[in-house]
């Protein structure tokens, strides 16, 4: 409850920039390390109306009281694919191919993303939202409209937060896209990743830049939060995806938990296939992200 309070008697900031669209559409294959994100600032507490405000408290009441299901125990392991919407076929791939317990990320961008993800989440699948995030390479690359920007107010780039999650129905979590520039920016940071603590939303940074301070700031403001740790698919050959599980089972094993970031591509869904089937023998468990994002939150 004293979190609802903290962050609707915040005052905010008048937006200060229009929408921002991209010179150019997003090429078909996106860099994975420059990626995802999304959520919204409530206003201050004298312009919500009384009965929307006791809404808003039974709501998080409500939420508080819900039982967690329990984490499990031993090495756990999560696999995010990145990308889908833009390719109808490749995500329903995903979604009828692969184990429930891997996570599935859709771009808030292709108007196919709401039903793809509504059927992953009647797959069992944890439905995340991509974020469109400021790249080092900002003007020159854009991933699109209403991306987050580091010039940007806090409350701006919560609106746009809250442009993208409107995309998508109840995600689990956010994570970036592109946004190389935008998650090495504590002071950017901060108001995304408080919002999300308001929607009760995990978020995995997808590791654009080795000098994203995502998790930390997450972690700092009680949010569940991870990092990917390997590119599974990159490049995409059998052996080097194999090579690449393979090496994140033995993080695992050695740290506790690990994240790993792949597309929905033939040869990476083949692959994953054929490994998840093999997964119990390792003693490893394959969960969705934000089973991960708790675990390494919680300690």
């Amino acid at each position: 409850m004293a979190t609802l309070f903290a962050q609707i008697l915040r005052p905010l900031a008048p937006s200060q920039a229009a929408e921002v669209t991209s010179k150019s559409p997003p090429s078909a294959k996106t860099d994975h390390r420059k990626e995802f994100e999304g959520a919204e600032v409530r206003p201050p507490i004298a312009a919500i109306p009384s009965d929307e405000l006791d809404n808003l408290i039974r709501e998080e009441a409500r939420a508080a009281a819900e039982p967690k299901t329990p984490v499990p125990k031993g090495p756990l392991i999560a696999i995010v694919l990145t990308e889908l919407g833009p390719n109808a076929s490749a995500a329903r791939s995903a979604i009828d191919s692969l184990p429930a317990a891997v996570s599935l990320a859709f771009s808030p961008y292709a108007d196919a993303s709401r039903g793809l993800a509504q059927a992953a989440k009647a797959g069992g699948h944890e439905v995340w939202l991509s974020v469109p995030m400021q790249p080092k390479s900002y003007p020159r690359v854009s991933p699109g409209k209403n991306l987050l920007l580091t010039g940007e107010s806090g409350a701006e780039n919560v609106r746009r937060l809250g442009w993208a999650l409107s995309r998508l129905d109840a995600p689990v979590g956010v994570t970036n896209m592109m946004g190389s520039a935008f998650t090495e920016s504590a002071a950017a940071m901060r108001p995304v990743l408080g919002a999300l603590k308001v929607k009760q939303l995990a978020y995995v940074d997808a590791r654009s830049t080795g000098k994203s301070v995502g998790e930390a700031e997450a972690k700092a403001l009680g949010v569940s939060a991870a990092t990917n740790d390997r590119f599974l698919d990159e490049p995409e050959t059998a052996a080097n995806i194999r090579a690449n599980l393979d090496a994140l089972v033995a993080t695992a094993k050695r740290r506790g938990h690990a994240v790993g970031y792949a597309r929905a591509t033939p040869e990476t869904i083949r692959q994953l296939e054929a490994w998840a089937a093999e997964l119990d023998a390792s003693g490893v468990t394959l969960v969705g992200a934000s089973v991960v994002a708790r675990r390494n939150s919680d300690g």
